[in-house]
């Protein structure tokens, strides 16, 4: 099929590549630059060099963990700051998709790395009193309590994390409002409410979810989004996210991270036992960099198999709106502008879609309308 039957526009189409492989290259030489520091920081033994430095002043064995983190983290953020600042504000502007000054870029990526440090902390405390507790199983208690809180975390991040960075009025459009509850009611779901997101003063990209579950449950909808989609268009993007709810997705994805997250910390354990030899014990403070840059290599390692689920997640849905709303041409004109306003690539490889790709290609998802549209059209 030519590609100018699909819809993108061939101009926005172009620029959307090179948007694509220009992050793509700063994220490889940004891991790049991280791995070798960290092979070169182990080598050189630094990590048990800084241990003895934080030890000649502290005794007592969580704050060494506590204060060698921090100065770990406040390293990694040092090194990270400049490929952040390219991908995340310079890229952005350059291909005209950021509204945000660089103080207001730099003040959020502020935001997110307290409250990443935080988590560290949290994690890495953890991960050491279980090995002080049991250094044979110190994974598995680990992993129960890290899975705990990644369940929690999707419960409690519409409420109390997006409004950190965010504005959530609730919608006024009275109109789009009732369309989208009668969608929901339709599907057989429970929202609390439909917000808009205000997003227009950070970026000119389109946004429409269904976030929470149960009680937190709320439609969210960018003035990106409102102001450049049509009401036949938001019902068939929001049908799409009703379908995760439909099948459970965000539960199921969330079990399957959390066995990958086990299957990690076990290989953790074996590699941390196996490096006692040159690090030291292996619940030592010392051993945090192997840990960490473990742990960074196999999550890296396990995106492709993630994204290969969520894509299957993301067809599900596309099929079950197509079902639910009926509009398969309100469909296509959704997903060809999500596609050009956000600069989404529609053509990629299979094998960029396959590595970095968490929803199908836009060219993949025309196709699925087209092909609903064809079969209904000769029934």
């Amino acid at each position: 099929m030519s590609e100018s039957l699909y819809g993108f526009d061939p101009e926005i189409q172009r620029k959307a590549r090179n948007y694509l492989y220009g992050g793509l290259r700063v994220s490889v030489f940004k891991g790049t630059v991280l791995l070798v520091l960290g092979l070169l920081a182990l080598s050189l033994r630094l990590s048990n060099a800084l241990e003895n430095s934080i030890q000649a002043y502290v005794s007592d064995r969580s704050l060494t963990v506590a204060l060698y983190a921090l100065i770990g983290y406040a390293a990694f953020w040092l090194v990270s700051l400049p490929f952040d600042c390219y991908d995340g504000y310079i890229l952005e502007h350059k291909f005209e998709l950021s509204t945000q000054s660089l103080r207001e870029w730099f003040w959020d990526n502020v935001k997110v790395s307290v409250l990443s440090l935080l988590l560290v902390l949290l994690f890495v405390e953890g991960v050491y009193n279980f090995m002080w507790l049991n250094p044979s199983y110190w994974w598995v208690f680990t992993w129960l309590v890290s899975a705990f809180f990644i369940a929690l975390f999707m419960y409690v991040a519409p409420v109390l994390i997006m409004p950190l960075f965010y504005k959530f009025p609730r919608l006024e459009d009275q109109d789009l409002l009732n369309r989208l509850t009668k969608l929901a009611e339709k599907a057989g779901i429970k929202v609390i409410g439909v917000f808009e997101m205000k997003a227009g003063a950070k970026t000119k990209k389109a946004t429409a979810a269904l976030t929470g579950v149960g009680k937190t449950r709320r439609m969210l909808l960018s003035d990106t989004f409102l102001s450049n989609f049509s009401k036949e268009e938001t019902e068939s993007v929001m049908g799409h996210e009703i379908g995760h709810h439909i099948y459970g997705h965000i539960w199921k994805l969330t079990v399957l991270f959390a066995g990958a997250l086990l299957l990690m910390l076990f290989i953790t354990n074996l590699i941390l036992q196996s490096g006692s030899r040159f690090l030291g014990r292996v619940d030592s403070a010392s051993s945090l960099p192997l840990l960490a840059l473990t742990l960074g290599l196999l999550y890296a390692c396990f995106i492709p198999l993630m994204n290969t689920l969520s894509r299957w997640a993301e067809g599900q849905c596309d099929q079950y709106e197509l079902d639910l709303v009926e509009n398969p041409d309100a469909y296509i004109s959704a997903m060809t502008k999500l596609c050009d306003r956000n600069l989404r690539y529609a053509y990629p490889s299979n094998i960029i879609e396959f590595l970095f790709y968490d929803h199908p290609s836009g060219k993949k998802r025309i196709e699925r309308a087209l092909a609903y549209k064809n079969a209904h059209r000769s029934n």
